[in-house]
């Protein structure tokens, strides 16, 4: 039985449904959902040495439930949202819990290497790769909302594969013919379902000290080890020096340090097919063979990102929950940022809010995305074919710029400071005037237009 056969009764229930024109087989909005990792009874016994206890990692799944979703993907949640681990090789807790009075020169330097995390992270993936079909499985099923009897509906595959990134924008869609929906459904529901991405999150929070003061020991005793084989007087002395400067400048405060692992839901030509052969109808599958395919999740990458927060004035009182939030979602910003940052495929594109007085580019993006000013970002424009196919255009090469504002607090270091902001709320910050819109200004272009939109460069 083909796709077009199969969806032509879902198709025909939406003949009335507005689509927008712009969608495009070049590009389609990113379904994403979130996986929050934490520690299995087993893992938490094994760890010889705890810094962080029970209420305030209770705050940190708070902060985790809390944390706005990334207002530029889909929200494609799923049933399987906790994941428990059974590692803590090369994990904060597993280095804090090291005696590094007996460890060779090469011991300690490995030491310091755990630090980052890229151990941490291989050892996340093993456990990952273990629930891999589980969770791809969950995630067909909610794109073909798949019931236990077997019932299919493409209800919200059609819905997400016919809109482009301009789907949230209301009054931004027209009718269609229904050949034509099913002609968009046909070339974009494989390319829409592909492009769904998972990441698996570990999140741990940790007082600033006893850390800075373990790195301050690691560095002493480096020091201590090497210095007898250097001839240079004082060197010794500066090391030490150096050691304690270090945990000067890292004592205060807290870290959130998080680890994030991303996946995409594999899918393919080859499995679309194997999937369609089990539909019975056109409403209903085989349950016993669409149990026994195999799914998977295809590894795209990693990162890791810390984030301190100081205790300001404004947070005088507030207590200990109040910074884990403000800590955990600052470094889940940077973690979406670094996510974006380094693998392209996982970066959105971000609309144009307006045009500055001087006729630079505002766009809707801040420090929330970890902007830094002189960041380099592509200007596209989306051009609608007799079709109603849009390909997005690359029209100039921009740059973020210096800006200041009167209002307090507005820009950071010259980007729109949006670390608070809601994602929902943030148009109704901006007025119609043309020169009061808030976001990050950008170099400008003498035909660019709101209508536009920018993705980071390579």
């Amino acid at each position: 039985m083909s796709k077009k056969s199969l969806l032509v009764l879902g198709l025909c229930c939406l003949a009335l449904a507005p689509v927008s024109a712009k969608t495009t087989k070049e590009y389609q909005r990113p379904s994403l959902h979130m996986v929050l990792m934490t520690n299995s009874d087993k893992a938490q016994k094994a760890s010889k040495a705890q810094i962080t206890d029970a209420k305030i990692m209770g705050y940190v799944a708070e902060s985790w439930n809390n944390y706005e979703f990334p207002a530029l993907y889909n929200n494609f949640k799923i049933p399987y949202q906790k994941a428990e681990i059974n590692c803590v090789s090369g994990s904060i807790i597993d280095v804090m819990s090291m005696n590094i009075n007996n460890m060779s020169l090469a011991e300690l330097k490995q030491a310091q290497e755990l630090m980052d995390g890229k151990k941490y992270r291989a050892a996340l993936k093993e456990e990952i790769d273990k629930i891999s079909d589980e969770v791809a499985h969950q995630l067909v099923e909610k794109w073909w909302s798949i019931g236990p009897e077997g019932t299919v509906s493409d209800t919200l595959l059609f819905r997400l594969a016919c809109y482009s990134a301009t789907q949230n924008q209301a009054g931004d869609a027209a009718q269609t013919t229904l050949g034509a929906q099913q002609q968009l459904f046909n070339e974009l529901a494989d390319a829409t379902m592909a492009n769904t991405y998972i990441t698996f999150s570990k999140l741990d929070f940790y007082e600033n000290e006893p850390i800075a003061a373990f790195t301050r020991d690691i560095m002493k005793k480096i020091a201590s080890i090497t210095s007898s084989a250097s001839p240079i007087p004082g060197v010794y002395a500066a090391a030490l020096a150096a050691a304690d400067a270090t945990y000067e400048s890292m004592k205060e405060g807290y870290t959130a340090y998080t680890n994030n692992l991303l996946y995409r839901l594999e899918w393919n030509d080859s499995i679309a097919n194997e999937f369609y052969s089990i539909w019975k109808d056109g409403s209903h599958i085989d349950m016993d063979k669409f149990k026994a395919m195999k799914f998977n999740l295809i590894y795209v990458g990693n990162t890791g990102a810390n984030a301190t927060c100081y205790v300001k004035k404004a947070d005088l009182g507030q207590g200990n929950e109040h910074m884990v939030h403000k800590t955990i979602h600052k470094a889940l910003n940077k973690q979406f940022a670094n996510l974006q940052r380094d693998f392209e495929e996982f970066r959105p594109m971000v609309p144009v809010l307006g045009i500055d007085a001087k006729g630079g580019i505002i766009a809707d993006m801040g420090t929330k995305e970890d902007v830094k000013v002189g960041d380099k970002f592509n200007l596209l424009e989306p051009v609608t074919n007799e079709k109603g196919v849009t390909k997005y255009v690359f029209k100039a090469a921009v740059k973020v710029v210096k800006w200041t504002s009167d209002k307090e607090g507005e820009f950071v270091d010259g980007v729109w400071n949006n670390e608070e902001i809601d994602n929902a709320a943030a148009a109704d910050l901006n007025t119609n005037d043309g020169f009061d819109i808030i976001g990050t200004h950008l170099s400008k272009f003498k035909n660019a237009s709101p209508s536009m939109f920018v993705k980071k460069a390579k």
